[in-house]
């Protein structure tokens, strides 16, 4: 999917449609309350664009930027259950879209629903696939699926998975520390001290642990 920030959508005016018996201030609402909220988004006012931003669904249910909206607002308040079901509403109006299907694997994986996570990151990947894998968040499905891979103690799995990540994110150095864990747990002392190493260079604190631990 393309990148979508915080912005400023158009309202119609008079001269763009046919009035007829239509009110043009209510075609607006749904745009306004949304611009609103980003606008509250912006000054960390999240519990207000929760509000705003659902408002605006129940009026316009096709605006897809309200629901990217709703995932920033909602993440910060911690209304996961909210999010959850507009998202899979989301899901039914904006067919094949790998954006949405990753946010609720986030939200599958905060709940440690590892099996649910990994079944929306798989779409998420699947759709990305079609869709371009261009879009910046992209390395994250597959770095979040590897993720819950470790949790579900699949690691032969995680491996192909975070390797593709940093295909897409080389300079991550989480990325390298979890997959010196899959590594490790698969036998591949020496790739998992690479990792480990790389990681800790980087910054990765948990990294330089298990350097010292596992790896003299």
């Amino acid at each position: 999917m393309k990148k979508i920030g915080l912005f400023i959508l158009s309202l119609i005016t008079t001269s763009q449609i046919s009035l007829a018996q239509t009110d043009v201030s209510e075609l607006n609402k749904p745009i306004e309350l949304l611009n609103q909220a980003n606008e509250d988004i912006e000054n960390g006012n999240y519990q207000q664009a929760v509000q705003k931003l659902i408002a605006s669904i129940r009026l316009n249910p096709k605006i897809r930027e309200a629901y990217q909206s709703l995932n920033t607002a909602c993440t910060h308040t911690n209304q996961n259950s909210i999010l959850k079901s507009y998202l899979q509403k989301a899901k039914t109006i904006f067919e094949e879209d790998d954006e949405f299907c990753y946010y609720l694997g986030n939200i599958y994986q905060h709940e440690n629903n590892f099996p649910k996570a990994i079944q929306e990151y798989t779409l998420a990947i699947k759709y990305a696939q079609k869709n371009g894998e261009d879009y910046e968040l992209v390395y994250a499905y597959y770095q979040n699926r590897a993720n819950c891979y470790l949790q579900t103690n699949e690691f032969a799995k995680a491996i192909p998975d975070f390797n593709y990540a940093l295909k897409l994110n080389l300079d991550n150095g989480s990325i390298y520390a979890n997959r010196g864990i899959a590594y490790y747990k698969t036998g591949k002392r020496t790739e998992a001290c690479q990792d480990w190493r790389k990681a800790s260079k980087m910054g990765v604190s948990s990294a330089s642990i298990y350097v010292r631990k596992y790896c003299r």
